[in-house]
């Protein structure tokens, strides 16, 4: 009878869910003033509360440390006309409730920004209210707002400090934002060579910015109303650089691309999770990473997906840039992903990577690699 009442119970539950889920398209759309430029399958955003968020951030205490490195210079970039001005606006309310549970949240673990800037995302801002807006599955918002900071104190520091107001005033410039990330990031491109190489096809893209936000990106990824969607949190530019030189908007592009193409990669990496968290975690880890930013991949799982889209990201580049243009970005990225990043060996695991995709047979893609670049790995670690 116990038994019954449980199954019954399990299907009613599974039957709300549902109902919940069908209708998730009732709130897909913002209603507020947000920045928002359309291309194709592509949404480029820069939401209001989620801008709200990173204000709030901006105004959070410098000096905290996560890691081995400075949480404020991860997440905010300080290098533009735009943070001095949220700065000169906002400075006086450095003390206010929200910033003071910010401080405490980032203290506790640095990851929490993700949890509040997504928050950001699921939100419209009007009149000094946030209200939800069904941009993510059910699940994603409940977890979110179980992390994320008090709503109340939110709407608070947005009312007292004019925050709506500040948002109007610079709405031109972040049309301009949003424009100059759509002309050099090229995400069209990147989706259409991603879905070439790789199986997964994706129907909706949402790029989401910040010009506050330094160079922590991430990336999300689910079926909604049918539909396979991914969001991308990036970084823009300063929109005063109307031209770009070819290597800056490569590099540009690769800012961007190393979170959509995780969307690619990752999906193929989990056939061989089991695997790839042998091969570069355990006793392995410490040929494949020497801590520092490298300690937030926890697993070998993450690691390899971190080699492989920064690699693959490179494999993409080199179809846009000459030869010595080619070697330039190169050396840039190998660099950065060794020396800055501590993943030690990616300059061999992207010659290596390099060598398979140009040797590949004229239907194999770089998905059909794995295997092969699976065995480099295991060679790798029996040296």
């Amino acid at each position: 009878m116990k038994t019954a009442f449980v199954i019954t119970a399990i299907y009613a539950l599974v039957l709300f869910l549902n109902v919940i889920f069908i209708r998730e398209g009732l709130g897909q759309t913002r209603t507020d003033a947000s920045a928002v430029f359309v291309d194709e399958k592509v949404t480029y955003e820069i939401p209001m509360a989620y801008e709200l968020m990173h204000i709030a951030i901006a105004l959070t205490d410098t000096t905290i440390v996560s890691n081995g490195y400075n949480v404020y210079n991860e997440i905010i970039n300080r290098n533009s006309n735009y943070y001095q001005e949220v700065i000169n606006h906002f400075k006086g309310f450095k003390n206010h409730e929200l910033i003071i549970e910010l401080n405490k949240s980032l203290r506790k673990s640095a990851s929490n920004l993700i949890y509040n800037v997504q928050l950001g995302n699921n939100l419209n801002f009007d009149k000094h209210r946030l209200e939800k807006v069904k941009i993510m599955p059910l699940i994603r918002r409940v977890y979110i707002n179980l992390k994320s900071v008090n709503k109340n104190k939110v709407e608070d520091f947005a009312r007292i400090s004019n925050f709506e107001k500040f948002y109007t005033e610079h709405q031109a410039y972040y049309d301009a934002e949003l424009k100059n990330v759509q002309q050099n990031s090229n995400v069209n491109g990147q989706q259409k060579w991603l879905e070439t190489e790789f199986p997964t096809q994706y129907d909706n893209y949402r790029i989401i910015i910040s010009p506050l936000m330094g160079s922590t990106h991430f990336t999300q990824r689910f079926k909604l109303q049918g539909q396979r969607k991914c969001i991308m949190w990036v970084a823009s530019y300063d929109g005063n650089q109307q031209q770009l030189d070819i290597i800056e908007k490569v590099n540009y592009t690769g800012m961007v691309m190393t979170e959509i193409d995780h969307n690619y990669v990752n999906p193929v990496s989990y056939k061989y999770k089991k695997e790839l968290k042998a091969l570069k975690g355990g006793s392995y880890r410490t040929k494949w990473t020497n801590g520092g930013p490298t300690n937030a991949y926890k697993t070998g799982y993450s690691v390899f997906n971190e080699y492989m889209t920064h690699a693959v990201y490179l494999l993409y580049a080199n179809k846009l840039l000459n030869a010595s243009e080619q070697l330039i970005v190169e050396n840039s990225k190998i660099q950065g992903m060794t020396k800055r990043r501590k993943f030690i060996k990616f300059a061999e695991f992207y010659e290596q990577l390099k060598r398979l995709s140009e040797s590949r047979l004229p239907n194999e893609t770089i998905a059909g690699l794995y295997p092969k670049i699976i065995e480099w790995c295991k060679a790798e670690n029996g040296k």
